[in-house]
């Protein structure tokens, strides 16, 4: 099945779990060329993306969010709506997943992706909410994901194949969405002062969701997490400096520090590797574990801050252990370069430097944006990081 046909699926089927079946008929007509309005959305490249923004950029093994389609050609046989969908389905139960770990890329019949709003006290965003089939009924921890400039929640969930991860280890995951009232091109505010201090703005909005679901689902302590890439591992970052009692571990991918950037002007400064110092969050015993992953080739967030990420966490920890290690690219990876932070035996920061790789997520599915399916898996050594506090996943 292509991607232009897959990420249709995909949207038809969220449509029609929302109750917008036309929608859904829009989505696949305009697929296959069947007439009607196309419910897609640009290319991220075409959008325009303002001043002081961290928008993702393709590199050349990233993939866009929904490739444009070539004309088709006329005199192919037409097919009723519904017949339509399931000769989709049929394709799609076909078509192989490349560089699929091991956990099973379907997940079982009662787990649930829907569709929710989060009214807080500081305001109110979307989300989607990936809820797992588990034998004692309550998931097994919380995982937030943050996605980047011009995505939204589906395509985020699409790129990352969080979902499976999460179906193999029985994790609810959310993804709230940024809003275009709150910025054009759907980036979280991470460098605006409004939006980086606990309290107010979007990391209470998220802190507050987060706490919500939390309590909603009974998630067991130790077990909440969140993570986002560029614009959203920079609100990752903010999120936890501000809320560090709520999370117990953060992944930044391709992302920023706490207080990297305070203006556009000094955003544009952080991700060129020119910013002044992080700054730091609040003093407490109960600071997040904290995962890394960025690539060498990255010209949109330049790799320094990642290791001034680490650096900042070493400061807060001085006591810690630092090891290195060098891993060899496998037949379907790159080779990565790993720094762990170790203290009282317990990895507390690992950074994970992939050579070669631009402003992608390491190892993601082509079906979403900004992904370089090459690998190495970004977001399975996010889960085993997440997890390893207690023991081995």
């Amino acid at each position: 099945m292509n991607k232009h046909l897959a990420s249709a699926m995909r949207q038809a089927t969220a449509a029609v779990r929302d109750g917008q079946p036309q929608q859904a008929t829009a989505i696949i007509r305009s697929a296959l060329n069947l007439g009607g309005t196309s419910a897609f959305t640009p290319d991220a490249e075409a959008a325009p993306v303002p001043p002081g923004i961290v928008a993702p950029r393709h590199t050349q093994l990233a993939t866009a969010r929904v490739p444009r389609g070539e004309p088709q050609s006329s005199g192919r046989p037409t097919y009723p709506l519904g017949k339509v969908v399931e000769m989709l389905k049929a394709r799609r139960a076909r078509s192989p997943a490349p560089h699929a770990p091991a956990a099973p890329r379907t997940s079982p019949a009662d787990a649930r992706f829907i569709s929710r709003t989060f009214q807080g006290r500081a305001g109110s965003r979307d989300y989607r909410l990936y809820v797992p089939a588990t034998t004692s009924g309550v998931p097994n921890g919380l995982v937030v994901m943050l996605h980047g400039c011009n995505q939204d929640p589906d395509d985020f969930a699409a790129g990352t194949d969080m979902n499976r991860l999460a179906a193999a280890h029985g994790l609810l995951v959310a993804y709230p969405g940024q809003s275009r009232r709150a910025n054009m091109s759907g980036c979280w505010n991470w460098f605006d002062p409004n939006h980086q201090r606990r309290g107010g703005g979007e990391p209470a909005i998220l802190a507050d969701l987060t706490t919500a679901l939390r309590d909603e689902f009974g998630i067991p302590s130790g077990r909440v997490f969140v993570a986002g890439l560029s614009a959203g591992g920079a609100m990752a970052a903010v999120v936890a400096a501000t809320y560090p009692e709520i999370y117990d571990a953060i992944g930044i991918h391709s992302g920023l520090g706490y207080g990297a950037a305070s203006d556009v002007m000094s955003a544009f400064s952080a991700m060129n590797g020119s910013g002044g110092p992080l700054r730091a969050g609040p003093a407490t015993d109960a600071q997040p574990r904290l995962i890394i992953v960025h690539g060498t080739a990255d010209t949109t967030v330049v790799p320094s801050n990642a290791a001034s990420i680490f650096d900042a966490m070493e400061d807060l920890l001085p006591v810690g252990r630092r090891s290195v290690e060098r891993i060899a690219g496998s037949p379907n990876g790159r080779p990565e370069t790993v720094h762990r932070l170790e203290r009282d035996g317990v990895v507390v920061a690992e950074m994970r430097i992939v050579e070669g790789m631009g402003h992608a997520w390491a190892g993601g599915s082509e079906a979403g944006s900004y992904t370089d399916p090459v690998g190495p898996d970004a977001s399975a050594a996010m889960i085993r990081f997440f997890l390893a506090a207690d023991g081995p996943t």
